[in-house]
């Protein structure tokens, strides 16, 4: 089972990020959402969308009674704002990001 957790911010609050598990759509992320998601054993990618916008991919090994969790969320955070253009535009495969939760962003 992986567990995917959306922080809570103002850019997209409203709206949903798809979830893309081995290029399949497994559903959608609301903002400060927690969500478990049951996939089969072995290796899988996972990315997220939203209108032509994405995160990057991760790829990752599921395996039995073990727990993953992912992290994810908007990129354009702090002085980022300021750059907001260029990353529905130029860094448009950069605006939103997915990290493992123990990994540092």
């Amino acid at each position: 089972m992986i567990q995917l957790s959306r922080q809570s911010t103002y850019y997209d609050k409203y709206r949903y990020y798809d979830i893309f598990i081995d290029v399949s759509l497994y559903g959608n992320i609301e903002n400060g959402e927690t969500k478990d998601i049951d996939i089969k054993d072995g290796d899988h990618s996972i990315y997220l969308k939203i209108d032509w916008c994405r995160s990057n991919e991760l790829i990752f090994v599921e395996s039995k009674n073990k727990l993953i969790e992912f992290k994810c969320g908007n990129s354009v955070q702090g002085l980022k704002k300021l750059l907001g253009l260029l990353y529905i535009s130029i860094f448009k495969n950069k605006y939103l990001f997915i990290n493992f939760k123990d990994n540092i962003s």
